[in-house]
């Protein structure tokens, strides 16, 4: 367990216990004993320069727990959060409320990846052009230049009426291929520099996982770095960081980065008035090829692993092909008399991009499971790491000496050796396990209806589309119906939306917001929801008064990540399904259930229809790991325990 400190165990209680700082600035301030305990657990971490593991209960109060400790540090420390509204959830509510109780100043700030950050010369590059291929009334050119006369921040939310996917913004943003840098002529208001300046000054960095890992890729490859040097990091929602450590440890390649290669050197080209026959003729042979090239890539699976077989002689030709001729116009760029800064970074892409699709092709480094993916009209191509513990240990854990990792799921079993295994953290880390003061035992039942099909059989979404109508009917709708799979959640909503007398909403039919909006309001509609509404969702109250879970979480063992360290596990002689499989689908399933009780008014069902919880041995493992409340396979103990709900 981790070293107490006395002095620093009675301020976080001063500012912690009824009667405390903090209880003068919050309205209903709630008194939570294991919010002092973990307070106590970070602040001892920061000052012995240790690592600490907490897993942090729904309802405890963690952000304030490890922000508290953070900034009486007097160290610079990093926040990284899973997601944005967790990450302005700090910065926006939490921060300004601890500016306020503290005896202290301090700095925060609030860092977003750089292409969230409108470019002042590309701005007025882009505005100026007295031909422009878009409608500018439709594409809000109007409002965007009253925004970027008035912005202090430059940052994209602002504008509200900007949709994610508007053309117009991928011209104006900032990007680190495109940046020139200290020669810039906006350098000094440059958004990007500004924010870079304040972080370099504050107290408090708040980040998400993306922007912490695209940080360290940046630093490995030796230019420079976007979070400036740091003596701590906290890690919220830490259950996430096994992922995000694979995607940027990793090599993406699609159509879609060539395609975007090829018309951004031809923009800059013709903004420059620079005119070449052969750099246009090299660039129409590399959008003919790169065609060709990864239409190759036919599959029924929209996933796949990529071997020897799957690449066919015409493939590695076509390949060959295209690595030739970015070499070819990586060279012809930088041989142009009148090169830009623009030009130039549009070689280095290209070179770049050359260097990546041959690691991907040649498929030599076994450390790294190579992929397709097609997704629409994109084919993706991955180099993904197998094992993300060896990078970890070389590009974070040999260089920052305090990090906690903290989130409402990280024990499985009981402990955290699975988290611990996955990332490469050694038996010295400092554990705590804190669970919520929800009284589960009140406020929930589990229900797990018997004799359901096996999840592999035929009848199973029928089968548990008629179950699913029965609860909702004794529930009055106010639930989500998570899936592990679209085409189930698809296949369930077809057969129950005309059924059913509440309002059903389908995930990917709206934006996110909207769905969550929509069902706040309408206090008994039912969301039929993927893998994106397990986690990070807060609805408190009646709305929300059931959940149910389609079938246990395990990943597609056909899933070429997953593939990959199953055989990578298997190679070391371990178990696979103990190891890896089991425990990663049980944190998925917490996440899940995660949903129900946020708040110690609420009640609710939680319904998991995969009868493997209870005729498989493995199943007690996932029940224990779910919040300890009364267990009935009988939909009349639900019927009881929401009437006992209303009488309260």
């Amino acid at each position: 367990m981790y070293e107490g400190c006395p002095k620093i165990h009675e301020e976080m209680i001063s500012i912690l216990e009824p009667g405390g700082t903090l209880s003068g600035k919050l309205h209903n301030y709630e008194f939570r004993p294991q919010q002092i305990e973990m307070s106590q657990a970070v602040a001892d971490a920061l000052r012995c320069e240790k690592y600490l593991i907490v897993e942090a209960g729904t309802g405890i109060g963690k952000t304030l727990a490890y922000l508290i400790p953070a900034i009486l540090s007097r160290k610079k420390v990093v926040v990284s959060t899973g997601t944005k509204n967790l990450q302005e959830q700090l910065y926006f509510t939490d921060i300004p409320l601890l500016k306020e109780a503290l005896p202290l100043d301090f700095n925060a700030i609030y860092m977003k990846g750089r292409n969230n950050y409108l470019c002042l010369r590309r701005f007025r590059k882009f505005n100026a052009q007295s031909s422009l291929t878009f409608d500018r009334a439709l594409s809000g050119h109007e409002e965007i230049l009253q925004w970027a006369q008035e912005t202090e921040t430059g940052d994209r939310s602002e504008l509200e009426n900007l949709r994610d996917d508007d053309p117009v913004w991928n011209d104006i943003c900032s990007k680190s291929d495109l940046c020139e840098g200290q020669k810039c002529e906006t350098f000094d208001t440059c958004f990007v520099t500004r924010m870079r300046q304040n972080a370099a000054t504050a107290d408090i960095i708040i980040i998400n996982h993306h922007l912490f890992f695209a940080d360290l890729s940046v630093k490995v490859t030796g230019y420079g770095e976007i979070i400036p040097r740091y003596n701590a990091v906290i890690f919220d929602e830490a259950h996430q960081l096994e992922d995000v450590a694979t995607n940027y440890f990793g090599i993406t390649m699609s159509n879609y980065k060539l395609e975007e290669l090829i018309q951004d050197t031809l923009k800059e080209l013709r903004t420059n008035k620079v005119s070449d026959k052969r750099i246009d003729k090299a660039l129409d042979s590399l959008m003919e090829r790169q065609k060709r090239f990864f239409g190759s890539f036919q599959s029924k699976l929209s996933r796949y692993r990529l071997k020897s077989e799957v690449l066919h002689s015409d493939t590695l030709k076509q390949s060959g092909n295209i690595l030739n001729t970015l070499e070819l116009v990586a060279a012809r760029l930088n041989n142009l008399q009148h090169e830009t800064e623009e030009i130039r970074a549009c070689s280095r892409r290209a070179s770049e991009i050359k260097d990546q699709l041959a690691f991907i092709i040649d498929m030599e480094n076994p450390l790294y499971v190579y992929w397709c993916e097609k997704r629409g009209k994109g084919v993706f191509l991955h180099a993904s790491p197998i094992d993300v513990s060896h990078e970890l240990k070389n590009r974070l854990f040999n260089e920052v000496k305090s990090i906690i990792f903290t989130s409402a799921t990280i024990s499985t079993n009981g402990g955290f050796d699975y988290f611990k295994y996955r990332l490469g953290l050694d038996d010295h880390v400092d554990e705590l396990c804190l669970t919520s003061h929800f009284d589960y035992q009140r406020q929930s039942i589990l229900y797990l209806p018997r004799g359901l099909p096996d999840p592999n059989s035929s009848r199973f979404v029928e089968a548990i589309s008629e179950e699913i109508e029965r609860i909702l009917s004794v529930t009055s709708g106010r639930a989500f119906v998570l899936f592990t799979s679209i085409k189930n959640m698809k296949d369930v909503y077809e057969r129950l939306k005309n059924r059913l007398s509440f309002l059903a909403l389908l995930q990917g039919e709206k934006p996110k917001s909207y769905l969550l909006n929509r069902f706040k309001r309408d206090v008994n509609s039912v969301l039929f929801a993927t893998h994106s509404f397990w986690e990070g969702v807060d609805v408190q109250g009646e709305a929300l008064s059931c959940v149910i879970i389609d079938k246990l979480p395990f990943a597609s063992p056909s899933e070429p990540v997953v593939e990959a360290r199953i055989e990578n596990i298997s190679r070391d002689g371990g178990n696979p399904f103990l190891d890896y499989q089991l425990p990663s689908a049980i944190l998925t399933l917490k996440q899940g259930a995660g949903r129900l009780i946020r708040n110690k008014k609420d009640m609710g069902v939680l319904s998991v229809l995969d009868n493997r919880i209870v005729t498989r041995g493995y199943g007690k493992r996932f029940i224990r790991s779910l919040p300890d409340c009364p267990i009935t396979s009988n939909l009349e103990d639900v019927e009881g325990f929401l009437r006992r709900k209303g009488a309260n």
